[in-house]
């Protein structure tokens, strides 16, 4: 493979004592070449790496492809600097070995490439990294160069890099402050292969880390310098649901609505419009939710949407809704509570105009039996007609049924219910 990536690694010199005095790629005969490459290898295959050592730099300096035009004598180089520095007990010496390595890792790019050598870049680059990461203890003063190798190579292949070395570029940024690059770098991932199980582990592992506080103030910087993207409105949104900061989520609201909305989002805009009273916003939203293409309309939508006409004393579309939301799910408790709810509030908004009308209350009472909600009933009962009243009433008989209709609002609530008197 080709190269033109040699700026992307930094140069180091070979130290005096395995520099031969040579030029690198300086002519040499064919004979002179197998000779040195002949007695490297046969040193090499047997693991005398001392005696191989300068047969080795010979052919790196002169005839660096050598035989195969391929950078096997570099990865040769490579393992025998690191055999020699593992034998070292002198920290000093064994410094001496792993700057040898690092020196081939910086030249094999720019060398290779010349040459037209076939050869992987990426994985060069991946590996400096990796080479100066196993020897941390003996190169802690590189640690940023092993940081730089991964994003490195990262940049040339951001598809094929494994996820461990994303993982440590990440951990890098957080653990040196800099939260916004972790975020911009989880971000990109999530663009690039979010789609990666493993990617995705590694995304929610860093935004657990990092304080919302700092996500919030990053993204608001984003935010002011880009006031249409809505992909960072959204993460703000959410960030500022997470974190309970009402009014700042409410002044997103039109341009998430505008913008890019989500299901998600409208969901919470409507139960916040419902709760401030901003009933007929909560109404707009839940109508451009429902135009949505492919949206599933849920039991709590169609509650929040009985709220709003509740509260508008809008009482049959209230009772519609919530008749909706029994529909959508018939286990969903608050609308089977809402509708008797519903009559009690609209009972009091209309008041009772008569004996005959205070019967209504039984009908409600038999409501909130049917739900087994004991303490709705027992209001109700405090509100049944008396005994005067059913005397009145001729058609009523204590323990009979009866039939009852009354109308407040264009809602009517009407059936059969028991006649019986106030507790």
């Amino acid at each position: 493979m080709r190269c033109t990536l040699a700026s992307l690694l930094i140069s180091l010199t070979l130290p005096a004592t395995l520099a031969p005095d040579i030029h690198a790629q300086s002519p040499v005969g064919d004979q002179e070449t197998r000779i040195h490459y002949s007695l490297y290898w046969e040193n090499f295959k047997n693991e005398n790496y001392r005696d191989a050592l300068p047969d080795l730099i010979w052919i790196l300096y002169n005839a660096p492809a050598f035989n195969r035009n391929t950078d096997t004598n570099f990865k040769r180089a490579i393992e025998m600097f690191q055999a020699l520095a593992d034998e070292e007990e002198d920290a000093a010496a064994k410094r001496v070995w792993l700057d040898s390595a690092l020196v081939q890792y910086d030249r094999v790019i720019p060398v290779l490439t010349e040459l037209e050598a076939d050869f992987d870049p990426f994985i060069w680059i991946r590996n400096k990294g990796r080479f100066i990461q196993t020897n941390l203890n003996e190169l802690s003063d590189l640690s940023s160069t092993m940081i730089l190798s991964y994003r490195a190579a990262y940049e040339l292949d951001p598809v094929r890099i494994d996820p461990y070395y994303l993982d440590v570029i990440i951990s890098d940024l957080y653990q040196s402050g800099d939260i916004g690059g972790a975020l911009d770098f989880l971000r990109e991932l999530k663009d690039k292969r979010g789609e990666e199980e493993s990617i995705d582990a590694l995304i929610r592992k860093y935004f657990v880390v990092i304080p919302p506080d700092e996500q919030i103030a990053f993204l608001e910087e984003q935010y002011e310098a880009d006031p249409d993207n809505a992909e960072v409105i959204t993460q703000l949104f959410e960030l500022y649901e997470q974190e309970q900061y009402r009014e700042k989520m409410l002044s997103l609201a039109d341009k998430i609505l505008t913008l890019e909305p989500t299901p998600a989002t409208m969901r919470i805009l409507i139960r916040m419009y419902v709760e401030d009273g901003d009933n007929e916003k909560a109404l707009e939203t839940f109508s451009q939710m429902q135009a949505m293409e492919g949206i599933e309309i849920r039991a709590q939508d169609y509650f929040n949407l009985g709220l709003a006409h509740q509260d508008m004393e809008s009482f049959r579309d209230a009772r519609d809704a919530f008749r909706a939301a029994q529909d959508a799910d018939p286990d969903f408790t608050p609308a089977q509570i809402a509708i008797p709810n519903l009559y009690s509030i609209a009972v009091s908004s209309c008041g009772v105009a008569d004996r005959e009308q205070a019967a209504v209350f039984w009908l409600i009472a038999d409501q909130y039996a049917r739900i087994g909600d004991q303490d709705g009933v027992n209001r109700m009962a405090t509100a049944f007609p008396t005994a005067e009243d059913i005397f009145y009433v001729t058609r009523w008989n204590t323990g009979e049924s009866t039939q009852v209709s009354y109308t407040c609002r264009g809602m009517t609530i009407n059936g059969t219910t028991t006649v019986r008197q106030r507790r």
